[in-house]
Formats: structure tokens, C-alpha cells, sequence
């Protein structure tokens, strides 16, 4: 079995804070812990509905090992991935996928800094 670390971050609207939720935990495989991280944000939305909370912001993030005190960080090497979720309904973003988003943003703030 392989430790893994799952992140859950929220903030409600108008919130200036948000909570951050660590769970660490061996699991069989990365599949399990995936679906695990993607029940446990559904349970945390289902919640938030039943308090009539709007969430600004709500994702769980994913990482191999025993990583206690990370907060979601898309450049950690453990990162696997994180479980996001809008009024479209859940995704999961893989690692690579958020980076290569990321380094894609970057270069067009950096064009449209040259661009002036």
C-alpha cells in the first residue's frame, strides 16, 4: 500500500479565509484514492448545499506520500492531481494538465508584456 495525501481547500462566498482540510492515508492504488478524494468532495458540497453555503472556490487536491502540511502546489512532485468542481459539475485535472495550463498562461502574459 502507498501513503497518500489528500487536500481539501473551500472558502464561502464573501470569505476573505479559507479551510483547508489535510487527510493522510495508504491506499491500494492512485484509482482508489482518486475516487476516495472524489467522494469526499462531493460529500463536502453536498453539505455546503444542505447549509445553503455558495462556495467560491472548492477543489481537493491529490498527492503521493505523507505530505502533512502542503497545501495544493501544483510543482510539488508528489502532486497528482486535484477534483474541481463548478455548477457544470466535477473534473479531475491531472498534474500535467494544470502545468501545461499554467506554463501556457505564463507564456502569454509574458507575449503580452512584450506586446506593449
Amino acid at each position: 500500500m502507498t501513503t497518500y495525501t489528500i487536500v481539501a481547500t473551500t472558502t464561502a462566498e464573501g470569505s476573505q479565509d479559507a479551510e483547508l482540510d489535510t487527510h493522510i492515508d495508504d491506499f491500494v492504488s492512485e484509482d482508489e484514492v482518486i475516487g476516495y478524494a472524489r467522494r469526499m468532495a462531493e460529500e463536502m458540497f453536498g453539505l455546503a448545499d444542505q447549509l445553503d453555503l455558495d462556495l467560491d472556490y472548492s477543489h481537493v487536491g491529490i498527492f503521493e506520500g505523507d505530505h502533512g502540511d502542503v497545501d495544493v502546489d501544483t510543482s510539488h512532485p508528489g502532486f497528482i492531481g486535484l477534483w474541481f468542481f463548478s455548477e457544470d459539475g466535477a473534473g479531475f485535472v491531472t498534474a500535467e494538465a494544470l502545468r501545461a495550463d499554467e506554463a501556457a498562461e505564463a507564456a502569454e502574459a509574458e507575449a503580452a508584456g512584450h506586446a506593449t
